[in-house]
């Protein structure tokens, strides 16, 4: 079996090519490669962009089929799943399956049935010295060519589509050609890459043209049935061992190329709407066709479209909704006669054509291929992952998550879990999903959580599945990404990805590309947020979930080790915490989960509130015995407090507890517990956080004295708010001297990392550890420094002025920052944020108050004075820095 290798140069027309007898274009590298071939110089493409044009190419089938009929970038989303492609043909008979694109900006191709599906940068302007022939593309070649089967490899080049870099609305032909001469120099170095051999079929093609000398978009605007030859006539050069080389100018379409290439590499049939040509490629005549092309105005989906074009030769029958509209002669030039109803031949031909394809045939490729004889089950592959996902209620968010776990890339298939008892999921599962193939219902309703992804669990057909939650999204590699962990590093049982917090969204659409796409959106042009990298989450487990709600597995994995766990509080920490013992948990660094929540770090399941023992757990490390003497005078302060409601955890490296056990026999009221472990103090800490029961964590200082209305006062600003997740107070600082300093609260990352603060004063929802993880080993002096900026990362804390706390000490237990305390503090942060000291993240507040644009302009002197005060504290931060650009109006 031979490899079959297709480029598709974007935006090359035919007329603009020598060796395609243009009179304008000068002979360049495509030219020389393409003239070895079988060459057609008059291809129709099925529609006038990428969007349009790939899926019918892929799929041998007209756009009203695919489901693909707008230039929108929306449209990727329509693709129908009953649609086959040649990619799902080949990896049928044993090939592995590649995809390139020069550019990461939006995938256009259909996505199922590529073993390896990757891309570049996002556009030219983010590509390394704006070169598309870089390291990236380099490293995909060679894993192509280490393929140990037979391959099928599809490259889409864009630099003509980028038209270099520089966006314009309207090109004239000579910088067009200016362009191609640069793609074809690009071109050249690809082709010399890959070194095609006698075991190689290659096919150089382009999947669409464009409109020189005028304002393309005002085009479109004013002839949205525009279908002209410049927009949908491209070549194709067939070059492989035996195939003497050419010169075709008959029509053929685009359609056409796939069902080629099966019957070239295989004598198989694709059994669609294209032919294939292998006996012209032999020296036949090309038989008389007649190609079609179409386009909807709007996103919905129809058979029969908006506006249609159906070709033989020069003749063109424009059809709208179905019925014709005009006939053109387009050998007359620009300035062309509509003959329609004139009673020429050639429209009745056209006409009988269009009915007999599109008004009175196959109205789905279900249809089709059952007419043909094509079984979808057989020729497309098994499941490549199942995806669990309990639904609590119907929701816009809801259906915004659905609509993005049908788009992966993998063969894959969503199991819906539904828990809504109002039955509202049900009702609109089968209204909107009724013909979705790899959508499964299943009612759960009554079971607890661990039940209802156990019977999930169960269904599954994939060997790999991940878990999801109906309050994010998802990129479409969110799969793709997470089962690559697996098949690079095979001791993994699970993988976990970072999470995107979506400050503000003007895209107006839902398709959400991969995760340098939807970076590139919503960053750069369209909206503003920020990724969250979680690299050390299983240090976490079991006590706090910092993996969250999506992850994956093998299946058979967790089946054989006994499902997901039963608990109260946390069924998938318990089980991931399950699987961490069984081999490695390994992060993903690529934020592929993406939320709305601004108090959230990590996707966390819908579940009902966690029933806590107490309001408030106040901890209190205690280091040594001289710090034991002081306990009596601070637990009489603490019997004070207003509130009732809390308990108090006394923290001991020492075996010694005998006054503790006291003191809280004497102190009933307080619900005193004594916890001791002896090792580093970062150990001390986390035993607390483990041993607490309380839905607010305080700690508290041993020398400290609080004012009696203290935690009521924290308490009342955070109480029943479900967007304030921390609250801070000042305190009143006593030296040696007599006199008093009042210090006062930081709420904010950016203060906190040009001054030391502490944990003095912080009241905080306990499980804002599943979002920041524990106390860490390296972080002995500055424990307290450090865990209140990852706090502060989460969401800004709420500050009180008001001192109420009497401290003796400058910070909490005796903690000593140094030079090399602020170095890890800065990195901590830093590290987090994705290696780059992100401007936006760090004034989210504002962002969320202002446009991006307007947000920059705003704050440019402050963020400026921020990252100044960075960098005067003499340590090298090593990372990029991450600053919104300007607003791009549409």
């Amino acid at each position: 079996m031979k490899n079959i290798i297709w480029i598709v140069i974007d935006t090359l027309r035919s007329d603009m090519l020598a060796s395609c007898l243009s009179e304008t274009a000068v002979y360049n590298e495509i030219d020389e490669v393409i003239e070895q071939g079988v060459l057609f110089t008059d291809v129709m493409t099925s529609g006038g962009s990428t969007r349009i044009s790939a899926p019918s190419y892929f799929s041998s089938l007209r756009p009203g089929l695919t489901g693909m009929i707008h230039h929108g970038v929306q449209t990727i989303r329509n693709f129908k799943d009953d649609v086959l492609t040649v990619t799902e043909h080949f990896k049928h008979y044993g090939y592995q399956t590649f995809r390139w694109d020069d550019s990461s900006l939006d995938s256009c191709q259909p996505k199922r049935g590529f073993d390896v599906f990757e891309s570049g940068y996002p556009t030219l302007e983010h590509t390394p010295h704006r070169d598309y022939d870089n390291d990236r593309r380099d490293a995909f070649i060679a894993r192509v060519r280490q393929s140990k089967k037979p391959f099928f490899v599809n490259f889409h080049l864009d630099y003509i589509h980028d038209f270099g870099g520089n966006q314009k609305t309207s090109w004239t032909t000579d910088e067009y050609l200016k362009v191609v001469s640069r793609q074809s120099r690009d071109f050249k170095a690809l082709w010399d890459k890959i070194n095609p051999g006698p075991e190689d079929i290659v096919v150089v093609t382009s999947d669409h043209g464009c409109i020189l000398d005028e304002n393309y978009i005002e085009y479109d605007k004013t002839m949205p049935w525009g279908f002209a030859n410049n927009k949908t006539r491209v070549f194709a050069s067939f070059i492989a061992e035996g195939l003497t080389p050419t010169k075709k100018h008959e029509l053929i379409r685009s359609i056409d190329i796939a069902p080629t290439l099966l019957d070239l590499a295989l004598g198989k049939e694709m059994k669609a709407q294209g032919i294939s040509l292998k006996s012209v490629l032999e020296g036949d005549p090309v038989p008389e066709l007649i190609g079609i092309a179409e386009r909807n105005v709007s996103l919905e989906v129809t058979s029969v479209t908006d506006y249609a074009c159906v070709r033989k030769q020069n003749w063109a029958l424009y059809f709208r909704k179905g019925k014709p509209m005009a006939l053109y002669d387009n050998s007359e030039g620009m300035y062309v006669t509509d003959l329609l109803g004139t009673g020429l031949p050639i429209e009745e031909e056209l006409l009988s054509f269009y009915r007999e394809l599109v008004l009175e045939g196959p109205q789905t490729a279900s249809e089709l291929y059952a007419q043909t004889g094509i079984s979808i089950a057989k020729i497309r592959s098994e499941m490549e992952a199942s995806i669990l996902l309990p639904v609590y209620a119907w929701n816009e968010e809801t259906r915004l998550c659905i609509n993005a776990l049908l788009d992966q890339i993998l063969n894959t298939e969503l199991i819906l879990l539904d828990a809504d008892n109002s039955g509202a999921v049900e009702k609109k599962i089968k209204a909107r999903y009724n013909n979705c193939h790899y959508l499964r219902y299943v009612d759960v309703k009554g079971l607890s959580l661990h039940k209802m992804l156990n019977r999930g669990l169960e269904l599954a057909k994939a060997p790999f599945t991940v878990t999801a939650t109906p309050n994010c999204q998802y990129t479409e590699n969110f799969c793709y990404s997470l089962r690559e962990m697996f098949l690079s590093k095979t001791d993994t049982v699970l993988s976990y990805s970072n999470l995107k917090r979506l400050i503000d969204d003007n895209r107006e659409m839902e398709y959400i590309g991969n995760d340098d796409c939807f970076d590139e959106l919503i960053f750069s042009r369209l909206g503003s947020g920020f990724e969250h990298k979680t690299s050390t989450a299983a240090y976490s487990l079991p006590h706090f979930n910092e993996i969250g709600a999506c992850a994956m597995f093998e299946t058979e994995t967790i089946r054989n080790a006994g499902g997901f766990s039963p608990s109260a509080t946390d069924v998938l920490g318990k089980t991931w915490y399950k699987l961490n013992r069984i081999g490695r948990i390994r992060h993903v660094n690529k934020g592929l989960v993406i939320s709305k929540d601004k108090t959230i770090l990590r996707p966390v399941m819908p579940l009902t509130k966690n029933e806590y023992d107490f309001k408030v757990s106040i901890i209190v490390p205690i280091k040594d015995e001289t710090e034991q003497k002081l306990l009596p005078m601070f637990l009489t302060t603490l019997s004070h407090q207003t509130e009732k409601t809390v308990e108090v955890l006394l923290l001991s490296q020492s075996a010694e507890t005998g006054l503790m056990s006291t003191l809280a026999k004497n102190l009933p009221e307080l619900r005193i517990r004594t916890v001791t472990r002896s090792g580093e103090f970062h150990d001390l800490l986390n035993s607390g956080l483990y041993a607490a029961r309380g839905e607010y964590i305080f700690w508290a200082d041993i020398s400290d004295k609080l004012l009696p209305h203290c935690l009521a006062a924290l308490l009342e600003q955070i109480e029943g708010k479900s967007d304030v997740t921390a609250v801070k107070c000042g305190h009143s600082l006593h030296g040696t001297s007599n006199s008093a300093k009042e210090v006062q609260p930081m709420g904010q990352v950016r203060e906190m990392l040009c001054e030391i603060c502490d944990l003095r004063g912080l009241l905080y929802k306990r499980r804002l550890h599943n979002d920041v993880g524990i106390f860490r080993a390296p972080n002995e002096q500055e424990q307290g420094w450090d865990m209140c900026v990852r706090l502060a990362l989460v969401e800004p804390i709420v500050t009180i002025e008001e001192p109420l706390i009497i401290a003796s000490r400058t910070f909490q237990f005796n903690m000593q920052p140094s030079l090399e305390s602020y170095h890890r503090i800065l990195r901590s942060s830093i590290n987090s944020m994705g290696n780059a000291v992100d401007l936006v993240r760090l004034y989210e507040d504002d962002f969320r108050r202002h446009r991006a644009d307007e947000a920059r302009y705003i704050l440019e002197d402050e963020m400026m004075l921020t990252l100044k005060l960075i960098n005067q504290s003499g340590i090298s931060s090593g990372a990029l820095l991450r600053v919104p650009k300007a607003h791009v109006t549409k």
